[in-house]
């Protein structure tokens, strides 16, 4: 049996591990992005507006499958995900097909294509946020939970680089990127089905036990409430009365006794004894006789079991099938009290200005490779595979610092003892850096090595945040709690993508200009003018990305010092 239940927690496992890698394609914007401008006729800014309300959708849906996810289970999330992407990518695959029209009708156009490139979007969050929610579970008591997330994780980074390999190797040499999206479209629908039939929940053998014990102190009142009913008397402080004896004497004839470790016990069947529960009926003497000591016995034993275990009841109805010991700490539902700390609103703050930046750079590299392009001799197909290149680089950077980050985190916590929170700041100064470089380029070449910085800080943050989530709240509380703080991501994502298409058609303007009305198409191309000054506005928002992660560090020492003094 335990051999069986190993083999199905490990295809669970490897059927997360696939969805998260037909998941993570919504990065993939980068290496058609340019099409809605060169097939549709979109502006900059009209090409970032579809780019940002896909990240709306994809971050803001993440609280709605954390729920669904604990709420009904990974499976018809999973599905869910697979519906989604099908028809998202199949939506833009007709629409690169049959919207080829002049520039002055692409507004048309603009709400239909954000909306199908929103149905990507939020089947990419289903099949993450079950995939995550399921790890956390099933992995919350494993020592080296840091792994366990970072390997689905990575996958999901990796998902861009695989992908955006396979258009730059079978692709690249289409007019339109059609035929690229229906692929992705069927691959993205059958993997997630199909890892459907195989995701599952590990079942927890405490939960198992403390609903045993629930239903235990449930019979426990039940038996108070019928003896009270009955005329007889029972105080939960220790008191009872006359008839309660006399039932449990009329029940003494019936019952089976059998031999267990301690001679002077007995266990009843809860067939025979229906009245009273077996747990209590194993602790009644054993006697032959009906003397008084006996009766007295059985009385005091039967009135000290009841009373406590109507009192563990009670509590336990009142506080919504909690156990006392911590009734009190759940009194309210975890939406409030995730709410009110401030730990959760300086993750959100964080995110917000730290995925912003970096999201402005992954939706905007093929802009970047065409603009830095015109200088060099590449032809357009050379370009569009340069561009394939570059998001790739971002990808498998992202990749292997999820990876390497889980595994590193966790010696991080278990042998040095110190925070996760703490590279948090480490991978925001990283982004600071980034920014500052993508600010000063001035080759097409410099575009690598500002991939890989963006891939290993944006890989490092999306690994260590869900797994500070899940340590924090609970594995139980991460569906909902990690899909409130991806809403981060979306807003950050939102406002820097809106920055830098401002920027890139107010420089293309700047240009047009200084060129005159005369000046042939080819020398009105942007270049580096029209993105550095969106990027020396991202850094400013970068930097309060490190304050905000400073404080996820700091808060939770500062509030237990104080904590400390007040005692």
């Amino acid at each position: 049996m335990e051999t069986r239940e190993q083999y199905t927690n490990t295809l669970s496992y490897i059927a997360t591990c696939i969805s998260m890698l037909c998941g993570g394609t919504t990065s993939l914007f980068a290496t058609y992005g340019s099409s809605f401008g060169e097939v549709l006729g979109f502006t900059q800014y009209e090409t970032n507006l579809v780019a940002s309300l896909g990240d709306y959708a994809h971050y803001m849906s993440a609280p709605l499958f954390g729920y669904l996810s604990s709420r009904i289970g990974p499976t018809r999330v999973v599905q869910t995900a697979g519906v989604l992407m099908f028809f998202g990518y199949m939506g833009l695959s007709y629409a690169f097909k049959y919207f080829d029209t002049p520039n002055e009708h692409a507004h048309h156009y603009v709400a239909t294509m954000s909306m199908l490139f929103a149905f990507v979007g939020v089947g990419s969050k289903a099949a993450y946020m079950s995939s995550m929610a399921t790890t956390a579970k099933n992995f919350k008591q494993s020592r080296y939970s840091g792994v366990a997330l970072g390997i689905p994780l990575s996958l999901y980074g990796l998902s861009t680089f695989v992908f955006s390999s396979v258009k730059a190797g079978w692709f690249e040499s289409d007019t339109t990127p059609s035929r690229y999206l229906a692929a992705m479209a069927i691959v993205s629908g059958v993997a997630h089905i199909a890892a459907s039939r195989f995701v599952r929940l590990k079942e927890d053998p405490r939960s198992v036990a403390a609903m045993a014990a629930a239903e235990r102190r449930r019979a426990s009142l039940s038996i108070v409430t019928a003896t009270k009913e009955a005329g007889g008397v029972l105080d939960v402080n220790g008191g009872t009365g006359a008839s309660l004896s006399e039932s449990i004497e009329m029940k003494e004839t019936r019952r089976r006794r059998t031999t267990v470790s301690n001679p002077g016990t007995a266990t009843v069947s809860p067939r025979e004894d229906g009245d009273v529960a077996p747990g209590i009926m194993a602790m009644l003497p054993l006697d032959g006789g009906d003397s008084l000591v006996n009766r007295a016995a059985k009385d005091a034993t039967i009135s000290s079991v009841l009373a406590a275990n109507a009192k563990a009841a009670q509590l336990e109805l009142s506080s919504g099938g909690t156990s006392p010991a911590v009734a009190s700490a759940h009194e309210q539902p975890i939406i409030h009290r995730f709410r009110k700390d401030p730990i959760a609103w300086a993750m959100l703050l964080g995110l917000i200005c730290f995925s912003g930046p970096g999201l402005a750079f992954v939706n905007n590299c093929g802009s970047m490779v065409r603009a830095m392009s015109h200088k060099t001799s590449l032809t357009p197909e050379q370009v569009g595979k340069y561009k394939d290149k570059i998001v790739a680089t971002q990808s498998f950077f992202s990749f292997s610092s999820r990876l390497a980050i889980g595994y590193f985190s966790d010696i991080w916590r278990t042998r040095l003892r110190l925070p996760r929170s703490g590279l948090l700041v480490v991978a925001s100064l990283l982004m600071i850096y980034a920014q500052n470089f993508a600010a000063r380029i001035s080759m097409l070449e410099d575009l690598y090595p500002l991939a890989v910085l963006i891939g290993i800080a944006m890989g490092s943050v999306f690994t260590l945040a869900p797994t500070i989530t899940s340590e924090t709240w609970g594995a139980d509380n991460f569906g909902v709690c990690w899909g409130i703080i991806t809403l981060g991501p979306a807003i950050g994502g939102h406002i820097c993508n809106l920055i830098f298409g401002s920027s890139w058609d107010e420089g293309q303007l700047h240009i047009a200009t200084r060129m005159g009305p005369e000046a042939p198409q080819d020398q009105l191309q942007c270049d580096n003018e029209c993105f550095i000054p969106a990027f020396l506005t991202t850094i400013k928002i970068a930097y309060l990305g490190v304050f905000f992660f400073m404080v996820v560090l700091c808060l939770p020492g500062a509030s237990s010092i104080l904590r400390r003094r007040a005692a």
